[in-house]
């Protein structure tokens, strides 16, 4: 997940050309910024939300989106634009992680070891 101003053809190119290798797949709704992704080597499956196959195909996303917005609205209960994507990396992670949850803190504990120091002015500019 990736925090942006506007959605628009650039942005949605610049995200998919550095996330996903060419030659990928790449299953999205009915945005129209997504088709021109055919001529920068992308298949590209359109599907609509009321299609039939949009449930089946686009679970996840649903799932993704429905999870971020409990978590930041239910653990966090909002949070400033400033710290957004730094909590949508947050989310990403203990999902991502979700399967293998004794191992959880461990693998917390050292990525906070092995990770960039973040000073207080940092987060609080």
């Amino acid at each position: 997940m990736e925090l942006t101003e506007h959605v628009n053809k650039a942005t949605a190119l610049d995200f998919v050309t550095r996330t996903v290798s060419p030659g990928s797949i790449v299953t999205t709704d009915g945005l129209n910024v997504y088709p021109q992704l055919k001529t920068h080597g992308y298949v590209h499956d359109r599907i609509l939300s009321g299609e039939e196959k949009a449930e089946e195909k686009l679970r996840w996303v649903h799932t993704l989106i429905s999870n971020a917005k409990a978590f930041i609205g239910g653990t966090h209960h909002g949070l400033d634009k400033k710290h957004l994507q730094a909590y949508l990396d947050e989310f990403c992670y203990r999902f991502n992680r979700r399967v293998w949850q004794p191992q959880l803190f461990g693998r917390l504990l050292s990525a906070c070891v092995s990770g960039p120091i973040v000073t207080y002015a940092e987060l609080t500019l």
